[in-house]
This record gives C-alpha cells, sequence and structure tokens, in this order.
C-alpha cells in the first residue's frame, strides 16, 4: 500500500513537471513522456482496482479509508492528461483530417474517463450539489454534450434563456472558489494539526470536492471543442480542367470566359503563365513627383465650345442683324456716304500720332 502511494505521488509530480517544462504539446518529446506517463498511470489504477481493491459498490463514504481516498482522484488526472494527447507523425504524412480524427478520439476517451472519476465521487455522495443535479439529467452519464451541462437558450432571441445560463456558470464559478478557501484552511489546520487523521480526511475529501469543480469546468471546454471538431468537415479541393475547346480562344473575337489572374506570372521552370505588361515605373513615379497637382485638361477650349455647341447648351441670338448691302437702295447709299465723310473729318481733326505728344503740339 505504501509503495503504491509512493508511486502515485511521484507520478503526481511528474504530471506538474511536464507542466511546467514549457514544452510544445504537438512535439514528438512531449507527446513521448505523455504516454508514459500515461501507461504509469494505467499500471497504478489496475493495482489500486483489480489487485489491492481498495474501492468496493456496496461501500459508503464512512467504510472508506482515509488512506485510500487520494486514489479516488486517478481517473482525473488520466482524463486530464488523454485530453493532451495528440496525433504526431512526419510532416510529410500529417493531414489536418487524421490529426482531427485522433484529437476527436483522444478527447471523447479523456471525457468517458473524467465522467468515470465525477460518477464514483457521485456514489459516495461526495459530489457538489449542482453538479449532482446535473449528472442527474444526462441521458449518457458517460457521454454527455455540451448543451446539457448548463440551461441553454432555446434561439438567438431567448434572453432569459442566456440569463439563466450565464448565472448558472457565475454560481459554478463562485461555489469553486469557495471549495478552494475550504481547501486553504483545512490545510493550515493540517500544518498544526500534528497528522491528527480527522484533519487528514477532511482535507482529502475537501481536494476531491474541489478537484471535481475543476473537473466539471474542463469538461466544458472539452465538450465544446468536441463539437467543433465533429462538425468540421474537410471540403477537398477539385482540381478542374477546362475543355480545349475553351482554352484556344481566337483573338478579337467575344468570349465570356474571365480570366484568372490569382495564379503567378511564371512557373518554376521560367514559363509564363499570363499576360503581362512591362511598365516604366521610373518614369511614371517621375511624373507623379513633377508633374501637375492636380490632373490636367483633357481637350482644348475650342474643342469644349465645340463640344458645347453641338449639345445646345450656349444660348444664341439677341445680337442686331447687319444690314446686307444694296447698291440700288438711295436711301442706303446716301448713309453710306454721310459715314464715310464723317469718318474723313475726324481724321482730319485727329491726325495720326497726336495722342503722343504729350500737350507739347
Amino acid at each position: 500500500m505504501c509503495s503504491v502511494r509512493k508511486r502515485f505521488d511521484e507520478l503526481l509530480k511528474s504530471i506538474e513537471k511536464l507542466d511546467s517544462s514549457g514544452r510544445r504539446q504537438n512535439s514528438v518529446e512531449y507527446q513521448q513522456e505523455l504516454n508514459s506517463l500515461i501507461s504509469n498511470l494505467l499500471e497504478c489504477k489496475q493495482i489500486v482496482y483489480d489487485k489491492l481493491a481498495l474501492f468496493s459498490d456496496n461501500e459508503s463514504l464512512e467504510d472508506l479509508a482515509t488512506s485510500s481516498i487520494p486514489f479516488l482522484s486517478l481517473d482525473y488526472h488520466l482524463g486530464q492528461l488523454l485530453s493532451r494527447k495528440q496525433y504526431i507523425t512526419s510532416n510529410e504524412n500529417r493531414e489536418p483530417s487524421n490529426q482531427n480524427k485522433w484529437k476527436l478520439e483522444f478527447i471523447k476517451k479523456a471525457v468517458q474517463v473524467s465522467m468515470q472519476f465525477l460518477m464514483a465521487l457521485y456514489d459516495y455522495d461526495l459530489l457538489d450539489a449542482s453538479i449532482s443535479k446535473v449528472i442527474d439529467k444526462l441521458e449518457d452519464k458517460f457521454n454527455p454534450k455540451y448543451n446539457e451541462l448548463y440551461p441553454q437558450p432555446k434561439s438567438a432571441k431567448d434572453i432569459m434563456g442566456a440569463q439563466m445560463n450565464r448565472s448558472a456558470k457565475i454560481k459554478m464559478f463562485q461555489r469553486e472558489k469557495e471549495v478552494a478557501a475550504q481547501l486553504a484552511a483545512c490545510e493550515r489546520e493540517r500544518l498544526n494539526s500534528n497528522e491528527n487523521e480527522e484533519v487528514l480526511r477532511e482535507l482529502y475529501l475537501t481536494q476531491l470536492k474541489h478537484t471535481a469543480l475543476k473537473c466539471f469546468h474542463d469538461m466544458e471546454g472539452l465538450l465544446m471543442e468536441m463539437e467543433l471538431l465533429t462538425n468540421l468537415k474537410v471540403v477537398p479541393v477539385e482540381e478542374t480542367q477546362e475543355p480545349v475547346e475553351e482554352r484556344k480562344l481566337r483573338p478579337f473575337e467575344y468570349t465570356d470566359k474571365v480570366e484568372t489572374l490569382n495564379k503567378p506570372l511564371l512557373s518554376k521552370h521560367g514559363k509564363v503563365l499570363r499576360n503581362f505588361t512591362l511598365l516604366d515605373k521610373r518614369n511614371q513615379l517621375k511624373d507623379k513627383v513633377f508633374g501637375y497637382g492636380q490632373y490636367g485638361p483633357t481637350m482644348t477650349v475650342e474643342e469644349f465650345l465645340d463640344k458645347e455647341f453641338e449639345s445646345g447648351r450656349v444660348l444664341q441670338g439677341g445680337e442686331e442683324p447687319e444690314e446686307e448691302p444694296d447698291e440700288d437702295n438711295e436711301e442706303w447709299n446716301d448713309k453710306e456716304v454721310y459715314k464715310a465723310r464723317e469718318w474723313d473729318e475726324f481724321k482730319e481733326a485727329n491726325p495720326r500720332g497726336s495722342g503722343n505728344r504729350l500737350n507739347n503740339g
């Protein structure tokens, strides 16, 4: 019995050491050490349940020996390790579909083992009342579903259901803090009791209650991940080849084909995969630097006026029409003669250059 307890304590220290190692869970070294711990825990569980037969279905909590109580957490630690297992293989053969499939199997097994731990405490009446109510409502005790842990809203508009879900989670969190405070008080009392069996028994039972609350909280995350992996479907990309008739397009004719510009310009062997245009980028940048601050005009003023006239946006008319010369009309001839005489008199009175003499005569 002492050797089994010593081995169990050493395994718990190894688990803590692995948790604080900081190594990635998908690394080969981490998974190898994880598998070793799982194997050792299974051997320890076999000794406790089969060889030593420390637990029986017919006994109550009062019949349970104080030294046997810590072994009830075996399934909890085993479930924690199983939830971290991953499908590790070479990079060449690593496919997301295989990884997701195996991860789903590992999580299912972790949930089943964690439920074994909770059911063992349920049989000994060690579970918190809130967890016991959830277990009573489960359809399959060892395969719970995510929506069975807390009250779920019936729809996105069900505000009352969402509030009940939130309230239940808050109560569970507060209960976990209360039990953690009780556990800290029991540990302080143990230090001052000189290994009193009653104090030690109370400490072990409080540890199990606190572990059960942590297990229930962790199971929520595992069941959520299970739903995601179950609904996750990897859609294979189908490579479709175009018919030869569609690929051989005649130039300068209509086609409803849309070119795909997401493929690279050149292949690995230097083959041109799509059309491209060489641009003098240097001159383009130079034009932007030394050019106008705004876009220049696209047509001259004359061209603009011609377009305005054509479109009828320019008002016309309003000026006096010019009189057409009529030499046979005597009245018109007299007017023209008088205009010519007046112009001659004006030129005689104002000779050329008289306006630039500055009153010098």
